[in-house]
Order: structure tokens, then sequence, then C-alpha cells
């Protein structure tokens, strides 16, 4: 939920994006002492700002983002102080066309703190298809985590197919938990 901001009265703060076509950057694009320069923008904001409102800034400057059939993905860059490196997390889209539903989040929605960056790739074009393949590889890794026989069998009661990890072999990390 979004706090009330008088943008009239409240100070904006410094927002870094960093765009690219066809893709988002590498994480290891972002290190402790150094990020990608030559596609930064910069720009003051408030945390009540909205992707969409963000979407039409970079439209002002970036020609590809004007495209009618244009989408623009947003990415939060932030620094994971613990492991002095940085982390992602995928914000949502913003389309040209047609109205999406994460157009009305604002970075207060998004967790997003004074200090870290958005990383924003824009496509052109509609997305791509998903193949078959893709969807063979989900399907049974969905119906190993559920415990059914999944595509290889070994199945029945008794959880079969079903796999447990404990954390310290993935490292422990911000997550917790068990992961499947």
């Amino acid at each position: 939920m979004s706090t009330t901001i008088d943008r009239e009265k409240e100070c904006p703060f410094l927002l870094r994006i960093f765009t690219r076509n066809n893709g988002h950057h590498a994480l290891n694009d972002f290190q402790v002492n150094s990020v990608p320069t030559s596609d930064e923008l910069q720009l003051y904001t408030w945390k009540n700002a909205t992707l969409e409102e963000l979407a039409q800034l970079i439209q002002e400057v970036i020609p590809e983002a004007q495209h009618p059939d244009a989408r623009i993905a947003f990415r939060l860059i932030y620094l994971d102080s613990q492991r002095a490196a940085y982390r992602s997390r995928d914000l949502g889209r913003v389309m040209n066309i047609k109205p999406t539903q994460d157009q009305s989040k604002t970075l207060e929605d998004c967790n997003f703190y004074i200090g870290d960056y958005l990383d924003v790739a824009i496509f052109i074009g509609p997305p791509p298809a998903r193949n078959n393949n893709q969807r063979r590889n989900s399907d049974w890794g969905r119906d190993r985590r559920q415990g059914g026989g999944g595509r290889f069998g070994g199945g029945g009661g008794g959880g079969g197919g079903r796999f447990r990890r404990d954390d310290r072999s993935f490292g422990g990390g911000r997550h917790g938990g068990d992961r499947y």
C-alpha cells in the first residue's frame, strides 16, 4: 500500500535507471565499485511514482521505447549487504499497446529503497511464443515437486518422486525454507 506523498512539499530523490534493448543487463555488470554507464538515465522522482510514469519518462529519451509495440520490463537491482553483491528481482512490464496489471505499481509497492537501481529492458514486438519443450519440462518439474509419478514414473503413494535438500547445500540466503 502506497503512502501519500505531497510532491509539492517533499523533495524527490535521484533514481538511476539502466536501459538496454532486447534484454536486461547481466547481473555481473553491477559491481560494488562500478555500474554500466553507457546507457544510464538519471531522473528525480518520488517513491509513489508508478511504473507507467517511469515508462513515459523513459519514452521521452529512448526512441525504441516510443514504438507502438514496445514492451518495457522493469527489474530492481539492489545490494545484498551480507554478501556485498547485487541481486535482482523482476518488478513488472508496461506495454504501449494495452494496459498491464503492473503499470500502476509504485516504487514503494515494489519495496524500492533509495539507492537501489532499475534495470529496464525494452522489447519491440509481441512476446515470444512458449515452445512445447519448455511446457513439457515445466510440467515434469511440477509433477516431481508435487510428489506425483511425473514423467518417469516412480509414483503412487509414499511420496514417490518428491525430494528435499538441506538449505546449507544451497548456501542458505535471504529466502530460507525448503527448496524443491
